[in-house]
């Protein structure tokens, strides 16, 4: 079986470009990469299901892995269908990665429609790529929810991970003990052969009030590690309710000047 699978969700666009390039830019040996492109029918008549869902083509241009490993396999796959639900239909991978284009239909500041769909209950872990540098910086965001752990866990999963500088950064909202969350996702970590740092931001009564801004924090640490990726949970609220009193993980995918993962654990719910 192969080591892990990733999805690359490919609209042709400079930003599918710029996710191609982060992509290409880590090594993933074993791993399965599948390009997923989804092509709009202008036909009206209903398409049969070998049109509909994905299979396998052979596209004019294919993307290439320069500099992969040996064994990592690529695939190009493609279907006539509205790209969230194609995208929805590869729940299954382990690591999921577009790239933010143009504005949504709230016009939430460079996300575009479809990465704002996925961005409210990714599953498999999503990765929204910003610059396709190779990463050396990984902040990791942790506030005890599964969502954050089952996102700890994805970025154990990354087959580069050990060569990375690994801080968790881990949250008080008065609903969780921060200093176990940074315990467990230590602990996770270093199976993966990481030896990360930690950071504990406790809530409004405990030493540093100000942390009660969780955005402002992770956004403020990203700063000032100079981070190359970010990773996060999210309790994935609709797009509505994200645009009325907003949510951790959109206004750190929004406005983070690095790559964010984001995860979500259905089972929280």
């Amino acid at each position: 079986m192969p080591a892990g699978r990733l999805v690359f969700g490919d609209d042709g666009s400079a930003a599918a470009d710029v996710a191609w390039l982060w992509i290409n830019s880590h090594a993933w040996p074993g791993w399965t990469v599948s390009v997923v492109e989804a092509h709009r029918s202008p036909e009206y008549a209903v398409l049969p299901p070998e049109r509909t869902e994905l299979h396998v083509w052979e596209p004019k241009h294919p993307r290439e892995l320069i500099a992969g490993a040996p064994d990592t396999v690529v695939e190009h796959l493609v279907a006539e269908a509205d790209p969230r639900v194609v995208l929805d239909s590869c729940g299954e991978a382990d690591l999921m990665v577009v790239g933010p284009r143009g504005r949504g239909a709230l016009k939430q500041l460079h996300i575009g429609s479809t990465t704002e769909w996925l961005l409210s209950r990714p599953d498999p872990p999503l990765v929204i790529v910003r610059t396709g540098r190779v990463t050396h910086r990984v902040l990791v965001c942790v506030d005890g929810s599964r969502h954050a752990e089952r996102a700890t866990r994805a970025v154990a999963a990354l087959p580069w991970i050990a060569g990375c500088t690994v801080t968790v950064l881990a949250v008080d909202e008065d609903r969780a003990d921060a200093a176990a969350a940074a315990a467990s996702a230590v602990s996770v970590l270093r199976e993966a052969g990481v030896e990360p740092r930690t950071i504990v931001a406790e809530g409004p009564h405990g030493a540093l009030a100000a942390a009660h801004d969780v955005r402002t924090v992770i956004l403020s640490e990203i700063a000032a590690l100079d981070t190359d990726l970010v990773a996060l949970g999210t309790r994935g609220l609709g797009t509505l309710r994200r645009a009325i009193v907003g949510s951790t993980a959109s206004a750190v995918a929004l406005h983070a000047p690095c790559s964010v993962l984001v995860a979500y654990e259905p089972e929280e719910d």
